[in-house]
């Protein structure tokens, strides 16, 4: 029996030609597509049909909604070579090959994007509420409160938790609710309220919704690859169900070479930004407080000797695009592949097996305890911010400094 067919849309604009289409036709299994040269897979290319022309549109459509960049095939060195600043043991060098195209966001999944298909419990951002003085009066401790917007914060205190009413503001240039600079804090009484829920429901008893949450523009963090997984599932499912996406196409993460393919945006330097020479606070949201945390082979810049060394470290994560992307995109079109937020991939950790022929659309081992994380953080130095770094933690973990983008293509396994 002939194995399935399965069509994957290949499509590259320009400013002044109409887009050029072109269907791949893949004669393969997934397992197949994993392993095989490109040049044996039985790989054939076609004009589109006029049939077809209205599924293009839609995948284009895909995209565009889902800010989304297509990445055509091709071949890069993966790793690091010996000589790499903050290069580790486990980046040995070696070439992979990506024989099919994919979408990948150009950001960052936001707090906002989450939260339209996390369950209740999971959803991200304090919630705001817009409370008057006689509100005010019943629920904290004394009296004589000024009304406002005020979002309910949670601090824990020895073994007890404290809610407090932290003062918000609405960003007149980000469109998105944030905590005030000096921010009006109200203590929740503990006697009348043991814990944001007792709130909720007294609020809700006074017909009071929020009308919003914190930091919804905000790259989501605390999130596990489980999560991320899930999210990426529930993503498909709906879209397929509303017949939106089209099968075998599916959202999920990156494997850890499509990661690197589309950070390196074909540089070889320590990052994927401009020539890939420096990486520091100045061009990613890193920590780059001190000139040991970065990395600069400029001839002349602020970093190198003969310049006065200026520190640039945030401490905190900036919004994804609004009103403007706070740092520059690689050549691809692909911005916060380093800093922001660590990103996990599918991928299983190991180290790269040693003088390894090519790979080709590696997936990683079937098999671990960690998965891989990509990127650097907010709260990480150059050198673990580079494009070949490697980080790995417990599928489980959701630490403050982690989320993750998805990408648009074939199913894995």
């Amino acid at each position: 029996m002939m194995p399935e067919r399965r069509w994957v849309v290949l499509a590259r604009a320009a400013a002044s030609l109409p887009l050029t289409i072109l269907f791949w036709l893949i004669g393969c299994s997934n397992e197949d597509l994993s392993t095989s040269d490109s040049s044996k897979s039985g790989i054939q290319f076609f004009e589109v049909k006029e049939s077809e022309h209205s599924r293009v549109t839609e995948l284009t459509e895909i995209a565009k909604r889902e800010n989304m960049i297509l990445i055509q095939p091709g071949e890069f060195r993966m790793g690091s070579p010996s000589n790499e600043i903050g290069r580790k043991s486990d980046e040995s060098i070696h070439t992979v090959r990506i024989t099919y195209p994919f979408w990948i966001k150009k950001f960052e999944v936001s707090q906002k994007e989450w939260n339209l298909l996390a369950p209740m419990n999971d959803k991200k951002g304090a919630l705001v509420f817009q409370l008057n003085s006689s509100v005010l009066n019943q629920i904290c401790t004394s009296s004589g409160y000024v009304g406002g917007h005020f979002s309910i914060e949670e601090f824990q205190e020895n073994e007890s938790t404290e809610i407090y009413l932290e003062e918000a503001v609405k960003a007149s240039n980000q469109g998105m609710w944030e905590s005030a600079k000096n921010p009006r804090n109200y203590k929740v009484n503990p006697q009348k309220f043991k814990d944001i829920d007792t709130l909720l429901t007294f609020l809700s008893s006074q017909k009071i919704d929020s009308i919003g949450r914190l930091n919804q523009l905000l790259p989501v963090s605390r999130v596990s690859y489980s999560q991320a997984v899930a999210f990426c599932w529930e993503k498909t499912q709906q879209e397929r169900l509303n017949l939106i996406l089209p099968s075998p196409l599916v959202y999920r993460l990156p494997t850890e070479a499509e990661w690197e393919y589309v950070c390196r945006a074909g540089t070889t330097g320590i990052c994927g930004l401009g020539d890939g020479d420096y990486l520091s606070g100045e061009n990613a949201n890193i920590d780059g407080s001190i000139m040991g945390y970065t990395i600069d082979q400029r001839t002349k810049s602020q970093f190198s000797d003969g310049g006065n060394f200026v520190s640039i470290f945030r401490k905190k994560l900036l919004p994804i695009f609004h009103p403007a992307p706070a740092y520059p995109a690689n050549g691809w079109g692909l911005f916060n592949m380093h800093g922001s937020v660590l990103e996990w991939c599918y991928d299983f950790y190991a180290p790269y097996p040693e003088n390894d022929p090519t790979k080709i659309n590696p997936i990683g081992p079937i098999r671990g305890s960690y998965r891989i994380v990509r990127g650097g953080s907010f709260v990480r130095t150059a050198h673990e911010s580079r494009s070949a770094a490697r980080l790995s933690y417990e599928a489980s973990y959701r630490g403050s400094e982690i989320g993750f983008r998805y990408v648009l293509g074939l199913p894995l396994r």
